[in-house]
């Protein structure tokens, strides 16, 4: 499991020691073999964490053969740091270690209280994110280029990236004065990515410590990566007003500062998150007579709030929902009680790990004999810990408009008897809690806001005059909307699997393929590409306008197959099933010890009935 430093002295990092002394770290590894690859096998096992290693200085060259195998297979465990215990004049010049990505600090001494000190305070620096970093300056606003993108979120960042690689002039702007788009705004700090790491990946060449489900610090130091690189060519603070169309020009009036000015361009990338646009806002009756404190599950709202023993009641299922119930149960919540119109769909860290490591065919789809073994696993689940499966299985895997949340937590937490799950509706508060329904009390210390999001497609039709798109994403020639859509029920039945950036990354490898090109009036006509309302267009739509391009044209068949080539190679080198599963038990059987309080074996346990995919040869 995975833990946070607001009420602790001792940050959120996992120490491997391969020095021989003392150290006084609650996750210190230490290992009973010098063989490389054994020790390998035992650092993947532990993924929860951030690791830093101490060593000696005889010992460098033994590091080195780990990093480099670990660095091979780009796994998460790869370290952000390396402290050298020498009393003797050691400096960085004598530490060749040939890993640029890891961090060298010479400790000028063995005494472990010293060494410990360096590695808190660089473990306190290291692992919180400096969001005024978001604020990037920008230059003078280009009066052309070649494509103006709207939106300097992942999806922007990344378009941009990505066309600046193929010699395609960029610019990008952004009302706010940060990048980052929701990750920067609504993300708390123990956000996770809803996706599988590798199906989440930013940067795919550089190695990187990011760990599955990637957490709010680690995309965001990506997001500033990326956007170092096309820094030059982002404008932040600078609202687009309008976009028109005129003799196959671009024209766009943006706001600078308060400067009105209209940029030139050959093509548009909307990149403005569809699904998730402003918060909801709600106020429940009475609720000024609540003694406890109503909070915001989104933008930090918890804050350094003191979970220990509390009841808290989250109102909402969707993903920040489940989330804020496993950061409540990690910090030491006593129970939590979901109240939700209906169950939303959740399901373990290893199906979620299936649904993209799972081969595909030349129809990029899986099997059926192994979605229904998943499928099979997953309800077991569900029944072995108590949880309330959701109203629409198993005619659907998830409702209308709903995503599936990850979470392991879930599942132990209700065989533990810590959630408990009401359907209705608050519709009154009073000094101790909430009433359901009119008709159900629940105390509580803490009530959690998790009402979601307004929906943002209608900003499109008010920034250009078009009201329909293509199912391939095009609004026009070279004006591409690139966002997450409403979530219907297809939005797991392709090679995207449920994540946004690797639409992105397919669709942008689309735009640059018919960019400035004639070819595109062939293209939307082709069989399977249709228009929609752009307030209707949801994730089927552009499976559907993938699929159609896909089938019309080789080039692009084959874009798709070497990026799922890609993604499942990284998958077998980071996230092999047998590395998979042994880390995943692990975490899992000290999660049930984290929320009982108590070291627990595993018998005592919910059952972990994955090890037999290994088995079978999954």
């Amino acid at each position: 499991m995975t833990y946070f430093s607001e009420n602790k002295q001792i940050p959120d990092i996992r120490v491997a020691d391969f020095s021989g002394l003392t150290m006084s770290f609650p996750y210190n590894l230490k290992f009973k073999t010098d063989n490389v690859q054994k020790i390998v096998t035992e650092i993947r096992r532990y993924t929860d964490l951030p690791y830093v290693y101490v060593c000696s200085m005889e010992q460098i060259g033994f590091i080195t053969d780990i990093l480099a195998l670990l660095k091979s297979q780009r796994s998460s465990c790869y370290p952000y740091a390396l402290f050298v215990a020498s009393e003797e004049a050691v400096g960085l010049d004598d530490v060749k270690m040939g890993h640029p990505d890891v961090d060298i600090i010479i400790c000028k001494t063995k005494d472990t209280d010293s060494i410990r000190k360096k590695i808190v305070a660089y473990a306190e620096k290291r692992c919180v994110f400096d969001y005024d970093s978001l604020k990037i300056t920008s230059n003078t606003l280009p009066e052309s280029v070649d494509v103006l993108i709207v939106g300097a979120g992942i999806t922007g960042l990344y378009a941009a990236k990505t066309l600046a690689d193929k010699h395609i002039s960029v610019c990008v702007v952004d009302k706010r004065d940060h990048v980052g788009g929701i990750w920067a705004m609504y993300a708390n700090a123990t956000s996770q990515v809803n996706t599988s790491e590798p199906a989440y990946r930013l940067i795919e060449n550089k190695t990187r410590a990011n760990r599955d489900h990637s957490y709010t610090r680690e995309i965001l130091e990506d997001i500033l990566h990326i956007s170092t690189s096309v820094s030059r060519n982002l404008f932040l603070g600078t609202q687009a007003e309008q976009i028109e169309k005129t003799n196959g020009t671009y024209l766009t009036r943006v706001k600078h500062g308060h400067n009105p000015v209209t940029i030139k361009s050959k093509g548009v990338i909307l990149a403005i998150n569809d699904r998730v646009g402003e918060p909801r806002l709600v106020q429940w009756n009475n609720q000024n007579s609540f003694k406890g404190e109503v909070i915001s599950g989104i933008s930090n709202g918890a804050g350094t709030y003191d979970w220990t023993n509390k009841r808290v009641v989250v109102i909402g299922m969707g993903a920040f929902a489940v989330e804020n119930v496993r950061t409540a149960l990690e910090h030491g919540a006593k129970h939590v009680t979901v109240v939700c119109r209906r169950h939303g769909t959740v399901c373990p860290k290893i199906i979620d790990y299936l649904n993209f490591a799972s081969p595909y065919d030349e129809h990029f789809q899986h099997d059926k004999k192994s979605n229904m073994r998943n499928m099979l696993l997953w309800k077991k689940l569900y029944d072995l810990s108590g949880a309330t499966q959701p109203e629409c299985w198993m005619g659907k895997i998830k409702h209308t408009g709903h995503t599936i949340s990850v979470s392991d937590i879930w599942f132990i937490a209700h065989y533990l008897k810590k959630i408990t799950t009401v359907t209705g509706a608050v519709t009154d508060m009073d000094e101790t809690g909430v009433m359901i329904n009119g008709n159900q009390h629940i105390n509580a210390d803490i009530v959690v806001n998790c009402v979601g999001f307004h929906r943002n497609a209608s900003i499109v039709k008010e920034l250009c005059d078009y009201y329909d798109i293509y199912n391939a994403n095009y609004l026009d020639k070279d004006f591409m909307y690139l966002a997450d859509a409403f979530i219907d029920d297809d939005v797991f039945n392709s090679f995207f699997g449920s994540s946004v950036l690797e639409m992105t990354k397919f669709y942008m490898n689309v735009y640059a393929r018919f960019f400035d090109n004639p070819d595109f009036e062939d293209m939307i006509r082709k069989d399977g590409i249709e228009q929609i309302d752009i307030e209707n267009r949801s994730w089927s739509h552009y499976i559907t306008g993938a699929t159609a391009l896909i089938q019309a044209y080789p080039d692009l068949r084959d874009i798709a197959a070497d990026q799922v080539a890609k993604r499942s190679e990284i998958f077998n080198k980071n996230y092999d099933l047998e590395s998979y599963i042994a880390a995943n038990k692990r975490e899992w059987i000290d999660t049930h010890s984290l929320l009982s309080g108590k070291t627990m074996n595993e018998d005592e346990c919910l059952p972990y009935m994955f090890e037999k995919l290994i088995k079978k040869g999954v």
